[in-house]
């Protein structure tokens, strides 16, 4: 097991070789998925397969993410974990139209370098585990509206009996103003 994910990797070359890469790494490290978490001290644990997919005839990968998120619920405003689970299973191709034929249950990597930054890939993958409004589950967000806080049945009072107990017009003094 790697202390770190290696920076480079040259994935057709790790294909060629049936490389398995295992490591683990500091959410600190990702410097954009550390603007969206409240604690960034936690680890990321990273398993790739590296192999030549026989049915899809295309190089292909492998990729397991398990670490626990430190996310601002979004409607308590309370710091949750949210734990991440995710298996990918893609195929690497250097351009898209090789890839017309494959199922959509596999993700496309294009190639567009030789030499692919694994921790950015990894982070990648994390930033779309993330939901968009994270909200822990069975929050709930205390607040009092004050123009709420009459029930239904003083609506219905103060409707009948209108002429006694009106706001006062906001506008009112306006017609002091009109000839």
């Amino acid at each position: 097991m790697f202390d770190k994910l290696p920076e480079l990797i040259d994935p057709l070359n790790l294909v060629n070789h049936n490389k398995h890469i295992v490591a683990r790494v500091n959410q600190g490290r990702f410097k954009r998925l550390s603007e969206l978490v409240v604690d960034h001290d936690r680890e990321v644990d990273v398993e790739l397969d590296f192999f030549y997919d026989k049915t899809l005839k295309m190089p292909a990968f492998n990729m397991k993410l398990e670490t626990s998120l430190n996310l601002q619920c979004q409607r308590s405003l309370e710091a949750f974990d949210y734990p991440v689970k995710s298996e990918i299973k893609g195929v690497i191709v250097e351009s898209t139209v090789l890839a017309e034929d494959v199922p959509d249950d596999v993700e496309i990597f294009e190639l567009v370098e030789e030499k692919v930054s694994l921790p950015e890939w990894v982070e990648d993958e994390l930033l779309l585990c993330v939901p968009l409004a994270p909200v822990k589950e069975g929050s709930s967000m205390e607040y009092e509206n004050a123009s709420e806080s009459t029930t239904d049945e003083e609506n219905e009072l103060e409707g009948s009996t209108e002429g006694s107990s009106q706001k006062p017009n906001p506008f009112a003094v306006l017609q002091g103003l009109k000839k």
